[in-house]
């Protein structure tokens, strides 16, 4: 097959699995390990990145922020497509069929994630635990209420005064932002946009009555707006091998910038939002990162560090 074929038939084999062995991707696709290297490499020029984690049960991982839907087919590369099928088929019209039912699969999933990227937002890759309490069932029913458009009532308590009130809500939308998930939606008590923290959910109940969406609505523009990123921080960290290896690899920021420094360490700069995110992320780096700044990042990192030494003073 061609460096094409074997690329993408590599982006299916990783997003079927969490993580695949560098020389079992090789057996896939019948190509040496370094090929496989290589077909990374390009793909990380197209803006798909694939993890690497070294060790006896390491291998390569999709990034999940790779496979958004600004990286699907556009409206001329779909047109550009079917060109290039009917003039294939000039020369082999017993693939017709093949060929078209593929092209008709290609239209669909660009609707379905058309659809999708403007209802679901990922803030950030963190997975989150909908098995406690009820924010798994009430997300369900939250879902399948926005499926039929169906108003739902429901009882929120505040998180800052932890009054329940009861309201009827239009859902919109649905983000998952600093380990938590909301449901954007349209408040008749307010008359106005709100974020429903799920987990604050104390009880729902689909109605009867339906409700529309705005044509126009779309959560990747609203994200902004909602409120959920109120103090972003500027975090400067000297990170250490063979963490740095992985950190390389991702994206955190827009404005990520790394700096090489010596014993392949690296200086890591970039803007970042969620604070208690950022805290568990650099804790979960150990020993091999250091916090240079902002100051008070790294006074709550120090203060972490002495309550978790605290929980274990006897053995020392």
């Amino acid at each position: 097959m061609s460096k094409v074929s074997n690329c993408l038939q590599m982006i299916q084999v990783l997003m079927a699995r969490p993580k695949v062995k560098i020389q079992d991707l090789a057996d896939e696709l019948e190509v040496k390990p370094r090929m496989v290297r290589v077909y990374r490499d390009e793909l990380e020029k197209a803006g798909i990145y694939i993890q690497s984690e070294r060790g006896i049960n390491g291998g390569y991982s999709l990034d999940s922020r790779s496979i958004l839907p600004i990286r699907n087919f556009t409206s001329d590369e779909v047109q550009e497509l079917q060109i290039a099928i009917q003039s294939y088929l000039s020369k082999q019209p017993n693939l017709e069929t093949t060929l078209n039912n593929a092209l008709e699969k290609i239209r669909a999933f660009q609707r379905d994630q058309e659809l999708s990227s403007r209802h679901f937002y990922f803030a950030n890759d963190h997975l989150i635990n909908t098995e406690i309490g009820n924010e798994s069932e009430h997300y369900k029913q939250l879902f399948d209420a926005f499926s039929q458009r169906r108003k739902v009532l429901i009882a929120y308590e505040a998180a800052s005064t932890s009054e329940v009130t009861t309201r009827t809500i239009h859902p919109y939308a649905f983000v998952v932002y600093d380990e938590s998930m909301y449901c954007v939606a349209f408040c008749e008590l307010k008359q106005a946009m709100r974020t429903f923290k799920i987990i604050r959910i104390h009880s729902l109940k689909q109605q009867k009555e339906r409700y529309t969406i705005p044509q126009a609505f779309d959560i990747r523009e609203q994200f902004p707006k909602l409120g959920f990123i109120q103090e972003p921080q500027k975090v400067e960290l000297i990170i250490k091998s063979p963490t740095s290896n992985l950190v390389k690899e991702s994206i955190y920021g827009i404005d990520q910038v790394i700096e090489p420094l010596e014993n392949n360490a690296i200086r890591f700069k970039a803007t970042l939002n969620g604070s208690e995110s950022i805290k568990r992320w650099i804790l979960g780096m150990g020993t091999n990162v250091q916090v240079i700044g902002p100051a008070t990042l790294k006074q709550e990192i120090h203060k972490e560090i002495k309550q978790m030494l605290n929980q274990y003073k006897d053995l020392y």
